[in-house]
């Protein structure tokens, strides 16, 4: 297998998972608010960065094992995810899903954006045509000035512009660094960030039922 195809093989995974996230989120969003479901998605979240340390042989009790020099970025990183999250989590209690799995696609207009503009990466005529479609196709669904506007449909696009920037920042980073360990930085500061972001403005609701503690653990594994 080439690596060409593994990278696809992955990237198609990638959004099978959050595809099955954004169900889990839809369900939940009834008995729970986007704040709890953020931090449970986020503190839970960490297991599979652990899980992916033990796989790459890389976890190690030795703090010093995990130092990198942009480790402030790392945490921006993790910032950035959890309001994404919650943005993302909001949209789907109030939204069709499949309206803002649609918004949530201009992702890859802000990634070549945020690429061209603070990476200088070139762009042809065929990419940025790709982008002006995205976009008019986004604002087609919604609908601004209309009657059916909504502002709750600008969050998918928020929360895709802070996937965006989370994901092209990774090319800041020397590529010595394991993943693994950019990712474990990440997890933590995203749950970190969840719980200040649900501090104040929600209260925590008790876990009703055993089918609701698994799926919000699925959630969060298929999330991580």
């Amino acid at each position: 297998m080439t690596t060409n195809i593994r990278a696809i093989l992955v990237c198609l995974l990638a959004y099978l998972c959050f595809d099955l996230m954004s169900v889990h989120v839809r369900i939940l969003s009834v008995r729970y608010s986007p704040q709890e479901l953020s931090v449970y998605r986020n503190v839970l979240g960490v297991l599979p960065s652990i899980l992916l340390l033990i796989y790459t042989r890389e976890l190690s009790f030795d703090i010093k094992d995990y130092k990198i020099k942009k480790w402030k970025l790392a945490f921006g990183r993790g910032l950035l995810v959890a309001l994404a999250q919650l943005l993302f989590y909001t949209a789907l209690a109030d939204l069709e899903l499949a309206t803002v799995s649609a918004l949530g696609q201009t992702n890859a207009i802000f990634i070549v954006l945020i690429a061209v503009i603070f990476y200088g990466e070139k762009v042809g005529a065929w990419r940025w045509s790709a982008v002006i479609i995205g976009f008019g196709g986004a604002v087609w669904i919604m609908q601004p000035g209309s009657n059916m506007f909504t502002w709750t449909a600008a969050l998918p696009i928020g929360a895709a512009f802070c996937y965006a920037a989370s994901m092209v920042t990774l090319r800041s980073f020397d590529v010595s660094i394991s993943s693994a360990i950019i990712y474990l930085y990440s997890s933590v500061a995203a749950a970190l960030g969840a719980i200040l972001l649900a501090t104040g403005t929600t209260d925590f609701s008790p876990i009703q039922s055993i089918s609701d503690a698994l799926l919000i653990f699925s959630m969060s594994l298929c999330g991580g």
